[in-house]
């Protein structure tokens, strides 16, 4: 492939925030993806398709903006080009799963063009159901490859086997997995509840990140659990036990022993928000939620989520007694629907 060298805008970013700040970009459309990244011992340099205004690096936590020599690529000609419309799709180990329906002409069309560009593809399959249940699963139809669904996912340096019709994944939640596992230390000691596991997606990493820690991992999918164990053995990593269950249930085996609890269930992690309080610490700790929200407005999407979690926490002030509640960040974690997101948030509360 012919190269050659552009001077091109980009930003310099610390590398442990390299990959949030890449895929924030890739999915504003600002990523230049004909340029090789740069990196250094300390510092990662993402290539702009043009120079950011002072909102845009606010909005996607970028603190410097600069230009500098890339090696640029000769480019391909795209797969929306070759097939006439842009498919909607996502990779998880080495699966392709089409997020939007087509006709079968089509469908089969990009099946045929994904495995030829993408040699590390060996099954192409498409949704065909929501994610349904309290297992959280899908259905899935096979379209061309071999006749399977379970895969072997890598990202952030874990690797993740799981069947992607009989547990729930997400690889759009990268990012935000290795967010909240940078938050941490090697010399972290901490008690922390992973309320709806999966298949170990954050526990695992929070769990390498933080070796003196200790990750409870629950959920209640039994398919979920039993990939979670292996991975826990496929990974290395001693620190994390695994527990099938419904948290309504188990919660009390927990109760004020966490520093730290994950509630990854945007949907519905406002009815669990009891069990969560009540398995803090006597002193409290930090919970990351996740919640959907839809709004036109950037501002508007934070503050009716900070409301929503802020009420139903004092709703249960007088049961547990708080001194304070610190929202710490609040953050658009991914798309879901048209003006809809996953908002995270991580709220310090002290009892």
């Amino acid at each position: 492939m012919k190269t050659e060298t552009e001077h091109v805008p980009c930003v310099k970013v610390e590398k442990r925030s390299g990959e949030d700040i890449r895929s924030a970009l890739k999915e504003r459309n600002l990523l230049r993806t004909d340029a090789r990244i740069i990196s250094d011992d300390h510092f990662v340099y993402l290539p702009l398709i043009r120079a950011l205004n002072n909102a845009e690096l606010r909005e996607i936590d970028a603190a410097e903006l600069l230009t500098r020599d890339f090696t640029v690529l000769e480019q391909r000609r795209s797969i929306e080009d070759i097939v006439g419309f842009k498919p909607s799709y996502e990779i998880i180990g080495d699966v392709a799963v089409l997020t939007e329906a087509a006709n079968e002409t089509k469908e089969q069309l990009v099946a045929h063009v994904l495995m030829e560009r993408h040699k590390n593809i060996k099954v192409v399959a498409k949704r065909i159901s929501p994610v349904e249940g309290v297992f959280r699963t899908r259905k899935l139809e096979l379209i061309a490859g071999e006749n399977r669904t379970e895969t072997i996912h890598k990202e952030h340096g874990c690797t993740y086997k799981l069947d992607l019709e009989r547990v729930y994944f997400n690889p759009r939640l990268a990012g935000e997995r290795n967010r909240v596992a940078s938050q941490l230390e090697r010399t972290t000691e901490e008690e922390i509840i992973d309320m709806f596991a999966g298949v170990g997606s954050f526990s695992i990493q929070v769990a390498k990140r933080a070796p003196q820690s200790h990750v409870t991992a629950i959920d209640i999918n039994p398919d979920a659990i039993q990939y979670l164990r292996e991975n826990i053995r496929v990974n290395g990593v001693r620190n994390i036990e695994a527990i099938e269950g419904d948290i309504k249930e188990i919660y009390q085996r927990f109760r004020n022993t966490a520093d730290r609890i994950i509630m990854n269930l945007p949907k519905s992690a406002y009815v669990f928000l009891h069990e969560a309080l009540s398995m803090l610490k006597p002193r409290g700790g930090i919970i990351h939620f996740y919640t959907v929200e839809s709004d036109t407005s950037h501002e508007a999407l934070f503050d009716k989520a900070k409301e929503k979690l802020m009420t139903h926490i004092q709703e249960m002030s007088e049961e547990f007694h708080f001194d304070s509640v610190e929202i710490r960040d609040t953050r658009k974690v991914k798309a879901y629907a048209p003006y809809t997101y996953i908002i995270g948030i991580d709220a310090k509360i002290k009892k």
